[in-house]
């Protein structure tokens, strides 16, 4: 009884801390339908024929994800209430000149509290760029992204694949590890044509 009382106790913490928005487990989403898609170049559905995202960044410029076309584009989603998203902001931080010339590393905040559609804002990317050093105009508010589960990482290809996207805190060198394989990967296939086992 005490066993099945843990257990149903630890899938509830699980479910909340995902529900709640700020999740420690990492996963590839598997179902995601732009993931590994070699023919969809919309940045995830951000760019399409019929409609471009624009959210305003740190700097007050209205920012889309395709003005980095030609580059690799780490996007980490965040908000300032998440533990662990204050944790994974230090660790892009750190891969900043690791990288640097490579991979524009991006950081998108999907809201400002824990409350109802309480969406983030030029404020809060502001308040985030200036706490961890990172380029304000790379540092963007969504207004659509409320409800997701933070922190979320997606790495995109020079031309808008999503390659890799997964969430939960992943230290930085996963995330060096991560982007190393999967620029590899897509470096290999835009060459060749050859596929590696996650592209369909």
């Amino acid at each position: 009884m005490t066993r099945t009382v843990s257990i149903a106790r630890f899938a509830a913490a699980a479910f909340f801390m995902l529900a709640a928005g700020c999740g420690e487990l990492t996963e590839q989403a598997d179902d995601n339908p732009y993931l590994g898609n070699m023919a969809d170049q919309s940045y995830s559905g951000q760019v399409t024929a019929s409609s471009v995202r624009r959210r305003v960044s740190a700097s007050g410029k209205l920012v889309c994800i395709d003005e980095f076309k030609g580059q690799y584009v780490w996007a980490d989603y965040c908000a300032p209430w998440c533990q662990p998203c204050v944790n994974q902001a230090t660790a892009i931080k750190s891969l900043e000149k690791r990288f640097e010339g490579q991979v524009v590393l991006f950081t998108v905040m999907t809201s400002n509290s824990q409350k109802y559609e309480d969406v983030a804002t030029r404020k809060n990317a502001q308040a985030w760029a200036g706490r961890f050093g990172l380029n304000p105009d790379r540092v963007v508010a969504a207004d659509n992204l409320w409800a997701w589960t933070v922190p979320t990482h997606i790495l995109y290809s020079p031309r808008g694949h999503t390659l890799y996207r997964s969430t939960g805190y992943l230290p930085a060198e996963e995330i060096a590890r991560v982007i190393t394989r999967y620029m590899r990967d897509w470096d290999k296939w835009a060459e060749t044509g050859q596929k590696a086992e996650w592209m369909r």
